[in-house]
């Protein structure tokens, strides 16, 4: 039997994370419940019907009272979401899901969620990095260590899902004595007007790396993040400095085997050469490398590649899928 999944907060990562439940027949959960602090019910059914990037091509959408209501134009599928409007500790819903989704970036402190935590739900997953959070879970990496007592769940980040797993595999083979990460990062459309300029920002990933990769530390992990007015992709180039010795053809031929049958299998791509930008967009990977890209020089690898953050919400269905087993 699917759980009962209710969200906190309609912004762009509930939209994607909705089309792609919507389309994935492997959902363990059905959404049935949506509040959003601030968008009224007719400004959610615009966006859900105008937005550029994301379109819901197969499914009319209609709302009555206070559902929003899915109809796929085959008639094979009909789902119905309560929708409200209200302070997270007001919602009218609270204690009727299994797992509560909080996914308006406004709440990542885990002593906030604990609101949700009654009756019949269980688990809050929050949809960015929590310092405080019970656990924090990268799929790919440490999602199979899930602890069953834990209830409050930090999933990471877009870039943090994009270094973990990969950083991981490279240590695990050459022991990885220090790295450093630059990234060129996107914003959303809705901020362009009031942002003009280049500018650097700090990255969720500079602490949890980390936290999460026991060979990293703050004298040799470092992060360059850099935010720009542009809507489209994001890039990623990496560097690792490893104990053992490198040969670039090994190294090439092993990445590519991890990524066709191994722990990266479905996490990354590795494409022979760069792909036009929008062929990246909405891509499921962590992050699409490019082959031509990776060099060895002075003992050290690099690598570089693409990803979309928006669509970082493919592992968070998955993370969801293995926490509906947990109750």
């Amino acid at each position: 039997m699917k759980k009962i999944i209710g969200i906190n907060g309609f912004g762009r990562f509930t939209l994607h994370l909705l089309k792609y439940w919507l389309e994935n027949p492997k959902s363990k959960f059905d959404i049935k419940y949506i509040n959003d602090e601030n968008l009224s019910l007719k400004e959610i059914l615009y966006i859900l019907k105008n937005d550029k990037k994301i379109t819901f091509k197969d499914y009319t959408i209609d709302n009555k009272d206070n559902l929003i209501i899915f109809n796929k134009k085959d008639n094979t599928k009909n789902f119905k979401i309560n929708y409200s409007t209200s302070q997270p500790i007001n919602i009218n819903w609270l204690g009727f899901p299994d797992i509560v989704f909080e996914c308006s970036g406004r709440h990542t402190d885990a002593k906030e969620c604990n609101i949700y935590l009654k009756l019949n739900t269980k688990k809050v997953l929050i949809s960015a990095t929590s310092s405080n959070a019970d656990q924090t879970l990268i799929y790919g990496f440490n999602s199979e260590q899930v602890l069953p007592d834990n209830k409050v769940f930090s999933y990471g980040s877009c870039t943090v899902n994009a270094y973990v797993p990969l950083a991981n595999f490279i240590n695990n083979k050459y022991e990885v004595l220090n790295s450093d990460v630059n990234i060129v990062h996107n914003i959303q459309a809705y901020k362009l007007d009031n942002f003009n300029d280049i500018k650097r920002h700090p990255c969720t990933l500079e602490a949890s790396g980390p936290d999460l990769l026991k060979f990293l530390n703050s004298e040799n992990f470092l992060v360059n993040y850099t935010l720009i007015p542009f809507t489209g992709i994001s890039s990623m180039d990496l560097r690792f400095a490893t104990k053992k010795k490198i040969d670039l053809e090994d190294f090439i031929n092993e990445l590519d085997n991890e990524i066709q049958k191994g722990t990266l299998k479905n996490l990354y791509g590795l494409n022979a050469a760069e792909k036009k930008p929008s062929d990246y967009l909405l891509t499921s990977k962590n992050l699409e490398l490019v082959k031509k890209n990776i060099k060895l020089k002075n003992g050290n690898i690099y690598l570089q590649g693409y990803f979309d953050n928006e669509n970082s919400v493919t592992r968070f269905f998955d993370i969801s899928n293995l926490m509906c087993d947990l109750i």
